[in-house]
C-alpha cells in the first residue's frame, strides 16, 4: 500500500520576481532585485538587513502600501493588482508603522476603535476590546483614554502595535516594532507575535534589527544588496 503523499500548505502570501526601483532627477537606484519567496500562514518571519538594504520597501510592497517595479506580489494565489491594494490593506493585512502613523487628534483607544470600524472588525463592544488589547501591550485604562501625542514614544509605539491586532487579519507587517520599547516589554511583543502566528494560524513578518526578536522568530530571511536569502 502507497503511504500517502505529503502536501505543502498554499503560501498565504507569495513574492515572485520582485523587484523595485526608485527614479530620481538625476539617478536610478534598484533597491529589490528578483526576489521570489513564499510566506505560510501559522509561522512568524523576521527578516534582518543592514539599513539601506530595502528592508522598508520590501514591506511596503508585500503590504500593499506600493505597487512593485516588476513582479508580483500574490495574496492566497491571486495577484494583489486583481484584489485591489486598498481591499488588501483593509480586509487581510495590516501594518505596524515605525513612524506609528497614529491619528494625533485622538485617544489611544480611539485609534483603535477608528481602525475596526475602518476594516470591518467583528467585536460586539469595540471599545472593551480596545482597552484589552491596550492593556495586553501594556497600557493601562488611563493611558488608553490619554491622546496619544500626550503619551512617550514607546508608549505609543505600543498604541499601534494594539491597533493592528485589534484587526481581524491573515497577514501582520511589522517595521522595527519593538525599536522604542524596553527590554521586558519588547518581549512581551515578541510573545505575542508568537501567539498570532502558532495560535491564531497568522502569518507574522518583522522586519528589524533587532537580533533578540530575529532568535525568537520561526525563520529568519537577511536582505542584502536587493537580495532576500534564508
Amino acid at each position: 500500500m502507497a503511504s500517502p503523499t505529503l502536501t505543502t500548505p498554499a503560501p498565504v502570501l507569495r513574492l515572485s520576481g520582485l523587484s523595485h526601483t526608485y527614479t530620481g532627477q538625476r539617478h536610478r537606484a534598484t533597491v529589490l532585485k528578483n526576489i521570489d519567496h513564499d510566506f505560510h500562514r501559522g509561522t512568524f518571519y523576521a527578516v534582518l538587513g543592514p539599513s539601506g538594504s530595502g528592508k522598508t520597501t520590501l514591506l511596503s510592497l508585500a503590504s500593499g502600501l506600493d505597487a512593485p517595479t516588476r513582479g508580483t506580489v500574490s495574496f492566497d494565489g491571486t495577484d494583489l493588482t486583481r484584489i485591489g491594494l486598498g481591499r488588501y490593506r483593509n480586509k487581510h493585512a495590516a501594518t505596524i508603522f515605525q513612524q506609528y502613523n497614529l491619528l494625533t487628534y485622538m485617544t489611544a483607544v480611539q485609534n483603535l476603535t477608528t481602525a475596526m470600524e475602518i476594516t470591518g472588525t467583528r467585536s460586539r463592544d469595540k471599545k472593551a476590546r480596545a482597552l484589552e488589547l491596550l492593556e495586553r501591550v501594556g497600557l493601562d485604562k488611563q493611558q488608553a483614554t490619554r491622546n496619544v501625542m500626550r503619551l512617550s514614544g514607546g508608549q505609543q509605539q505600543r498604541v499601534a502595535i494594539a491597533r493592528a491586532l485589534a484587526c481581524d487579519v491573515d497577514l501582520l507587517f511589522a517595521d522595527e516594532p519593538t525599536g522604542n520599547l524596553d527590554e521586558d516589554t519588547a518581549a512581551g511583543i515578541i510573545r505575542i507575535f508568537q501567539e498570532l502566528a502558532h495560535d491564531q494560524n497568522k502569518c507574522v513578518i518583522v522586519v528589524t534589527h533587532s537580533q533578540q526578536l530575529a532568535a525568537e522568530a520561526d525563520h529568519t530571511l537577511t536582505l542584502r544588496k536587493g537580495r532576500l536569502s534564508a
